[in-house]
């Protein structure tokens, strides 16, 4: 399974009444050059040509996610991969029983997102949110870690759209910004810290430090 850094850029213009992506970039964590496309169908079917599983960092999944099942339920006719029970009750199916084009996902009732699923052809993908690993912007993120990338300034604002023309400064704002997460991202989990949020990874930490009769003694229940 390849895992990835990721990030989307979105249309900002003014009187503008509907959003779309109109840029997608992505960097393999044992890769130095980052990829980017015109739009999210460009990047399913690109990593469908890799033939391998995968596992996405975005920074913020709540915004980029929102885009992905949009896109997904919308225009490529996934449906959600749910198991219907006889007493009436429906729940997501694990996720190594999604069928093609079938997708479930995680968002808590407060409305925080942790994980989308989906299995496209023969491959599934899987979305995680690397600011519950990481819960600072890009750029703090880049200051604290002294990443070799660092945040860049772009204009937001401007008439863009799916497919359009990426000029040559563009791109390299929305690289730079993969890759920024992708060499922190590294630290963390060279150091061990891979699971989905901070939380449980401190949580792990503080078991190793203690130990496991200790902490159990602290905290029996």
């Amino acid at each position: 399974m390849r895992i990835y850094c990721a990030d989307l850029e979105t249309t900002v213009y003014e009187g503008q009444t509907e959003t779309e992506a109109w840029s997608s970039a992505l960097v393999a964590m044992d890769e130095d050059e980052p990829v980017v496309h015109h739009s999210l169908e460009e990047t399913l079917e690109y990593l469908n040509s890799r033939s391998e599983d995968a596992v996405l960092y975005y920074h913020n999944l709540k915004f980029d996610g929102n885009f992905w099942l949009s896109f997904l339920l919308t225009q490529m006719d996934f449906k959600q991969g749910l198991d219907k029970y006889d007493d009436g009750t429906v729940k997501f199916k694990d996720r190594k029983e999604l069928k093609e084009r079938e997708v479930i996902y995680s968002i808590s009732s407060m409305g925080q997102w942790y994980t989308i699923t989906f299995r496209y052809k023969q491959h599934k993908y899987t979305l995680k949110d690397s600011l519950k690993l990481l819960p600072f912007s890009v750029k703090v993120i880049g200051q604290s870690f002294k990443t070799q990338h660092q945040k860049l300034e772009m204009e937001y604002e401007g008439k863009r759209y799916a497919g359009c023309e990426i000029t040559p400064s563009e791109r390299e704002y929305i690289a730079n910004d993969v890759l920024v997460i992708k060499e922190a991202l590294m630290i963390m989990f060279s150091e061990g810290h891979k699971d989905l949020t901070i939380g449980t990874c401190c949580l792990k930490e503080y078991k190793r430090i203690v130990g496991k009769y200790e902490f159990e003694t602290l905290f029996p229940r």
